[in-house]
């Protein structure tokens, strides 16, 4: 090792007298420093070092352990530039996997421990649900899974995992049931509110829009000229447009609020804030529904009513995707049932009585007496006994998230 003014170049003991010593590089202007354990570790350091700069081989970066990202650092970097409609759950379910993984890096999260940990819960669900305690259903369980498999993917596009192990995770199976009020239960609920308490629940069957869309509802957003609501998407700047109907309409042209806020729907307290909407569905909404004896029902439940109502019209289903916001058609399809002549004409497509009709009209089939029934009509049952429950679409199970 070359030495300079009689000590060796390139090394450092520092503090002078502590004994710990340093190996000093500079390589294109830049000087680095590594740590030694002691004199000799820190001239054989320098000699490697030197020797890989001469061959072009020295890269500072490779005796630098790159920094592991964690979960909770992860997740937080997720929360920051959240802006969709669901940000208040996503933080929800941001501290639970937090304060579950949040130390972990990325790296180190297998989908063996998101199994166990699914299963555990799962397990404290189903034993007797202990006093002063919230334990968390299978569908709740899917939530908080489909939050964390989001957010992995993320990871996963921006090169921090090579895969997302939350791929083979089975989500419990869901029933689906669309629950949308009938007209008997519109009435009751009706005489059971306020009338002004009445006129908000009446706006969200007529538009259709998400809670948050409805009492976040500024008048600057209401075009009462063309009957349009303008609503701002969460990303890319975009609006959807919600047509108004004569109804809401009517609501909007009688409510006062224009004039003293900017909010459609003013705080009680403060009318230059927005009402706050779970205050008011606990105090007028749930009660009436409950005097009302009905179940299942929700404030979402008035936005399935409103897509089942016009389903029911005879609306088609793109029109109904349109009105409601819907990203995707399948999503819309769950009301394709009750829309009138869905796959009637299908059905009919190729019937034994179609066939039959067609033979009696060219006149090659073999005509019965009318007294008679015919083998196709001689199985035929009366259907006045079948029951449709009102205001509930089919149970389906779905092992989505």
């Amino acid at each position: 090792m070359a030495r300079k003014n009689g000590k060796d170049r390139g090394i450092v003991e520092k503090p002078a007298g502590s004994g710990i010593w340093w190996t000093r590089l500079t390589i294109q202007g830049r000087e680095k420093w590594f740590r030694a354990t002691n004199k000799s570790q820190a001239k054989a350091l320098y000699g490697r070092l030197k020797a890989e700069a001469r061959e072009g081989t020295y890269f500072p970066e490779k005796y630098k352990k790159p920094k592991e990202i964690t979960l909770r650092a992860w997740i937080t970097r997720h929360l920051e530039g959240a802006s969709n409609r669901s940000v208040v759950n996503e933080k929800r379910y941001g501290r639970f996997w937090s304060l579950l993984l949040g130390k972990r890096a990325l790296r180190d999260i297998t989908t063996e421990d998101l199994r166990r940990i699914q299963a555990q819960l799962k397990a404290r669900f189903d034993m007797k649900k202990p006093a002063g305690t919230r334990l968390k259903a299978p569908p709740t369980i899917n939530r908080y899974f489909s939050f964390l498999r989001h957010v992995l993917m993320l990871a996963v596009k921006d090169g921090k995992l090579d895969r997302n192990p939350m791929a083979g995770v089975t989500f419990f199976p869901e029933a689906v049931k669309t629950r949308f009020l009938c007209d008997e239960e519109i009435t009751r609920l009706r005489d059971l509110m306020k009338p002004r308490d009445w006129e908000m629940v009446a706006f969200a069957i007529e538009t259709g829009l998400r809670r948050s869309e409805q009492f976040r509802l500024r008048w600057e957003q209401v075009d009462l000229e063309n009957r349009v609501l303008a609503l701002p998407m969460p990303k890319g700047g975009k609006s959807r447009y919600v047509p108004l109907s004569e109804g809401a309409h009517k609501l909007l042209s009688s409510w006062d609020s224009i004039m003293r806020s900017p909010w459609v729907f003013p705080g009680v307290k403060n009318i230059l804030k927005p009402m706050d909407s779970r205050a008011f569905v606990r105090r007028a909404f749930d009660p009436a529904v409950r005097r009302a004896g009905m179940e299942s029902v929700t404030w979402h439940t008035l936005r399935h009513t409103a897509a089942s109502r016009r389903a029911l019209a005879g609306v088609d289903l793109y029109r109904i995707k349109e009105i409601l916001g819907h990203r995707d058609i399948a999503t819309t399809q769950r009301y394709a049932h009750l829309t009138p002549g869905f796959l009637r004409d299908a059905a009919n497509r190729g019937s034994l009585f179609a066939l039959s009709g067609e033979k009696e009209k060219t006149g090659t089939g073999s005509k019965t007496g009318s007294d008679q029934p015919t083998a196709l009509t001689s199985f035929a049952q009366p259907l006045d006994f079948l029951v449709r429950l009102t205001g509930f679409e089919p149970v389906a199970l779905s092992s989505g998230g």
